[in-house]
């Protein structure tokens, strides 16, 4: 758990886009990549809840709050 601590959240998110937007091209991935990605994609939602859920409870939340929607809310 120690080396995901070390993971940017910034980071986590663009990963977490760029695999959304390879899933929609469809006709990039085979259904076993597709399965991979979906694994991999429901991983880095989770880690990035549990960091977000995180920074919360230390007190260090920022005005901007990102949903699992993918959009942007304000406080």
């Amino acid at each position: 758990m120690k080396k995901i601590n070390n993971i940017k959240l910034k980071t986590l998110k663009q990963t977490r886009a760029f695999y959304i937007w390879e899933l929609r091209r469809e006709e990039s991935l085979t259904l076993s990549e597709k399965s991979k990605y979906l694994l991999a994609l429901k991983s880095i939602s989770r880690i990035i809840r549990e960091k977000e859920e995180s920074i919360i409870k230390k007190g260090k939340a920022s005005k901007t709050v990102f949903c699992p929607a993918g959009l942007l809310k304000s406080r």
